[in-house]
């Protein structure tokens, strides 16, 4: 890679979810619940039960204990907490998913 290509990923993406870490994290915590992990959140107030839905309503409050992790240039890797990793754009999208979600449950 060159230095711009570089600089560019990390001025882009090094402060953000890709959207692969997105489902890979969602599906993993799903996962977890499904098996009998307790939950993080109270779910008595959540109109879906879903682990998928859960899932995403904890990522949301970031309750996560997650880390990601990245490569950095070095060739070592680094952990980013995943909650430091939440934009206001995947907020919406995840926001949006429950929204729906909740429609397509009622009709």
């Amino acid at each position: 890679m060159s230095v711009d290509v570089r600089k560019i990923y990390s001025e882009v993406f090094a402060s953000r979810l890709t959207r692969f870490e997105l489902a890979r994290i969602i599906g993993a915590r799903a996962l977890q619940l499904s098996l009998g992990a307790p939950t993080l959140i109270d779910v008595a107030s959540l109109p879906i039960k879903d682990p998928v839905a859960v899932a995403i309503y904890e990522l949301l409050k970031t309750s996560l204990p997650m880390s990601i992790r990245r490569r950095i240039e070095d060739g070592k890797y680094e952990l980013i907490p995943v909650g430091k990793l939440i934009t206001t754009d995947i907020r919406k999208y995840l926001s949006t998913i429950l929204e729906t979600w909740n429609i397509s449950s009622r009709v």
